[in-house]
């Protein structure tokens, strides 16, 4: 789409259906919505990018110059009750509404299939409102399930293989994957205990985990913006988010949360709750505690860089320019 500058073309672009490609001067207000109505219901644009490189605050901006709303992509914000270990700022998001987030209990399951289906529905309810849906969030599974439209396998929860899984210790689950699923197992975090049983009980059940990367015919026209910095700059804001979340009070409430959830919960497999629990177990000390949240997250943020990295569909930006033009050439 190129911009206008009069308003009369406006009118002359709802007449001609070639003219749709191009682009408003204003994406703001009732105009923006009167002239969008009915050709940007396909576009869908994501932000995403490994952790601490401030995707929220980048998109919250780009929302309140585009019109838009902000439906989360993160596998640990959609907990409740989570909040400062997930870095769950909701303050941040100022008047634009959000979505996908404090939408479960960390005591309950919650699958790619049901995050899908939710995100799908947020989306389109969205664009129905002629607004542009804002993807946005570092949890690559969430964002290739809506961007590529996995097919993912319709296996319900089985008890009786879950029981099986309880008997096993992680090195037994590792190796069981491999040997049912060697591309699941190149895939998956096998640090995420939810995610590994998950995939094994897929495959326990007569399926391939692997076959919910396959691909379909994708639902939206996307624009994905990633936002990445050198690793070590990315680690030195790691630790310094790290050291705010012990003083805003990071163990008062993992004491709450343990007292309320049991050893299935998504507490336990989450970066930064763990290693506390730990503490106050008595298993480490207060310092170690912390050094290990910093080192896990370092990890996890390289990890998350290696998913997004294959992807070559992605705009790299360093900025908020940057990526206000893309959209607005978009």
């Amino acid at each position: 789409m190129k911009k206008v500058k009069e308003n009369k073309k406006f009118a002359e672009e709802q007449r001609d259906p070639s003219a749709s490609k191009k682009i408003l001067k204003s994406r703001s207000g009732p105009a923006f919505a009167k002239a969008t109505a009915g050709r940007q219901a396909e576009k869908l644009i994501v932000i995403l990018g490994p952790t601490a490189t401030g995707k929220t605050k980048l998109a919250v901006d780009l929302a309140c110059k585009f019109n838009g709303e902000i439906i989360s992509a993160d596998s640990r914000q959609i907990y409740r009750y989570l909040n400062i270990g997930t870095g769950k700022d909701l303050d941040i998001y100022k008047n634009i509404k959000y979505h996908l987030i404090d939408i479960i209990n960390p005591d309950k399951s919650f699958t790619l299939a049901q995050y899908k289906k939710l995100a799908l529905e947020k989306i389109k309810d969205i664009q129905k409102c002629n607004k542009i849906p804002f993807l946005v969030g570092g949890t690559g599974l969430y964002l290739s399930s809506i961007i590529d439209n996995y097919e993912i396998p319709k296996v319900k929860p089985n008890k009786k293989i879950r029981q099986k899984l309880e008997k096993l210790d992680k090195p037994e689950k590792i190796k069981l994957l491999k040997k049912l699923d060697l591309k699941a197992f190149e895939f998956i975090d096998l640090n995420n205990s939810r995610r590994l049983d998950r995939a094994l009980e897929v495959c326990l059940s007569g399926q391939k985990f692997s076959s919910l990367r396959k691909k379909s015919k994708p639902h939206f026209d996307v624009l994905q913006i990633g936002l990445n910095f050198p690793r070590e700059k990315i680690n030195k804001k790691i630790d310094q988010r790290v050291d705010k979340m012990i003083k805003k009070g990071l163990i008062e409430e993992t004491k709450k949360l343990r007292k309320k959830n049991n050893k299935k919960s998504a507490l336990l497999q989450t970066i930064g709750y763990a290693e506390i629990i730990d503490f106050l177990n008595k298993k480490t000390t207060l310092e170690k505690a912390v050094e290990l949240i910093k080192i896990h997250t370092h990890q996890f943020a390289k990890r998350q860089m290696t998913w997004f990295k294959k992807d070559e569909k992605i705009n790299w930006v360093k900025n908020k320019i940057q990526a206000e033009k893309l959209v607005k050439d978009f």
